[in-house]
């Protein structure tokens, strides 16, 4: 536990520096302070001034996230001053916005393969697998993997009635609110018809988006590599993208949550298509975080990487 000073502690100390009194008034009457600002989804100036005003223990994130859990923004107890960032035009514009992809440079994948294998036997067949052959896998199985991972799967009225022709695109995994906050990277080691580098999957446009990396960037398999594998034999890495403003200004601390609940989904149906596929995969999670949003030129603040998946011939 921190060290608690006493009341004549506090008092000697503003008797010897008498100017900490007004500083403290005034910091105190100019500053919205929120008790939740350790552990919200947005970072405010808020947070450094609490930081210098009282005392914090350092705790277990998770633990803090499920304390402090708020489903939306009027249940966080509290109003950020950076311009009413929860005002209900803000939650609008944020929620409504049309979904966008730049594909002017994006390669278009082949259409993904119809897998007719039955739901019981796939599920009863999947496996985690780190065994790979080192051979490459197609174009097209690539291309059936990211459909049926979060490919567009149709649309749906978005129910405003001042815009009756607005809709939703839906994608074959479900996400709180139809508003998909993760996005894939594929990180292309042995696919045929495609280059060797990392590429942004777009869903509706069913493409490839190039990612320029830094030159100094360290290689695919050295970026993914680990003790328990061997990256070099796989055909691809995919990294998960959870993008904080694509459903935090709706739902708060919750966006983070329903993020992993997105991800959790995409993975079912990779791990299920991958299966029908006859391919290996497994979930890696001893990666380098930090390296890998280096790479991907992620700010580490509003979009983090959650998670790895490889995927190659089964060895």
């Amino acid at each position: 536990m921190p060290y608690q000073r006493t009341k004549e502690e506090v008092e000697a100390a503003l008797a010897e520096h008498d100017y900490l009194r007004p500083v403290g008034m005034f910091a105190m009457q100019h500053s919205m302070l929120s008790i939740y600002s350790e552990s919200t989804v947005v970072r405010t100036p808020e947070t450094v001034l609490r930081g210098r005003l009282s005392a914090t223990v350092d705790g277990f994130v998770g633990e803090q996230l499920l304390l402090n859990y708020r489903t939306d923004n009027s249940n966080m107890g509290f109003q950020l001053g950076i311009g009413r960032f929860y005002e209900p035009d803000a939650v609008l514009s944020s929620v409504r916005a049309d979904l966008a992809e730049e594909s002017r440079e994006a390669l278009a994948l082949p259409a993904p393969k119809k897998l007719r294998t039955g739901l019981t036997a796939v599920v009863t067949a999947r496996r985690s697998s780190r065994e790979f052959s080192g051979k490459s896998i197609s174009l097209t199985e690539l291309a059936t993997l990211l459909y049926h991972a979060q490919g567009n799967s149709g649309e749906l009225p978005q129910g405003d009635p001042n815009n009756p022709h607005q809709v939703i695109k839906l994608r074959t995994a479900p996400s709180g609110g139809g508003l998909y906050p993760i996005t894939l990277f594929v990180h292309a080691l042995r696919v045929d018809g495609l280059e060797h580098g990392t590429y942004e999957y777009l869903p509706h446009s069913h493409a490839l988006l190039p990612v320029p990396v830094a030159p100094d960037a360290p290689p695919l398999t050295e970026l993914f590599s680990s003790t328990d594998l061997e990256i070099e034999q796989a055909a691809l890495a995919l990294t998960f993208v959870y993008n904080l403003h694509h459903n935090s200004r709706k739902y708060g601390d919750a966006g983070v949550v329903f993020g992993l609940i997105e991800v959790g989904a995409i993975l079912q149906n990779l791990h299920l298509a991958r299966t029908a596929l006859a391919l290996a995969g497994t979930d890696q999670g001893g990666y380098d975080k930090q390296r890998i949003e280096r790479v991907l030129r992620l700010d580490g603040h509003t979009r983090h990487t959650v998670h790895v998946m490889i995927i190659g011939q089964e060895g």
